[in-house]
């Protein structure tokens, strides 16, 4: 079973479905931002979390390591440091730069002696963490769902 665009239902739906993806893009976009003090902080999370763990996706991951249960050891991480952080999110290179040492100085995220960037030891295990990805889950379930309904993707 997959879902798939119905170029019909697609085209008909254009401007619905089009709403309907800036309304996921905000509700994701402010679920983010819930507990960091602004956007651009939400956007080089984001970043941080797609730039060092992307990988995972095509090469999987171990039973045990699917889960947030488990710390992912820093060492399996991908490499991210500012420049990527300031392309992934669109900041200029020295914003990017003030944003990430304030949120080292802070704790929300950790630097390595090289200069790699991660989030700490123990942050994916935060019940606050669970809790955000079962809420971004939601809404994409609310979108897909809404998407199918309105015809412009189906399920075969």
């Amino acid at each position: 079973m997959a879902l798939v665009i119905d170029s019909d239902g697609a085209d008909a739906n254009s401007r619905l479905t089009g709403i309907r993806l800036a309304v996921l893009t905000t509700r994701i976009m402010e679920l983010w931002r819930r507990g960091t003090r602004d956007s651009d902080t939400a956007m080089i999370m984001v970043a941080v979390a797609a730039i060092t763990a992307e990988r995972f996706t095509r090469s999987g991951l171990s039973d045990e390591m699917r889960t947030l249960d488990w710390a992912m050891p820093l060492d399996r991480l991908a490499p991210c440091n500012v420049s990527s952080i300031a392309a992934a999110t669109g900041l200029n290179r020295e914003t990017a730069r003030r944003r990430v040492n304030a949120l080292v100085k802070s704790g929300a995220l950790i630097r390595s002696s090289n200069g790699e960037i991660a989030f700490p030891l123990g942050r994916m295990q935060d019940p606050a963490t669970a809790l955000l990805v079962r809420k971004l889950l939601e809404a994409v379930t609310r979108f897909v769902n809404e998407t199918v309904k309105d015809g412009a993707l189906r399920i075969e």
